[in-house]
């Protein structure tokens, strides 16, 4: 099954944030997943490697909460 594409506009939907946001995480973030040019002016993100890092996300968070628990 192909993969499904995102692109700046719907990243800056899904979380509530600017598309500036969203190009900053690309370039400071190294755990946000990485852009695909598909053409000149055509970036775009694969939604399998956007729902992997949300995946990532909630379980570093609940990793932290259980951890501050612990303590």
């Amino acid at each position: 099954m192909p993969d499904t594409y995102l692109s700046d506009k719907d990243l800056s939907n899904r979380y509530s944030i600017t598309r500036n946001t969203v190009w900053r995480w690309h370039r400071e973030r190294a755990d946000f997943p990485r852009a695909v040019k598909l053409s000149p002016n055509c970036t775009r993100w694969k939604i399998s490697e956007i729902l992997r890092w949300e995946a990532d996300q909630m379980l570093a968070e609940a990793n932290a909460l259980e951890a501050e628990a612990v303590a």
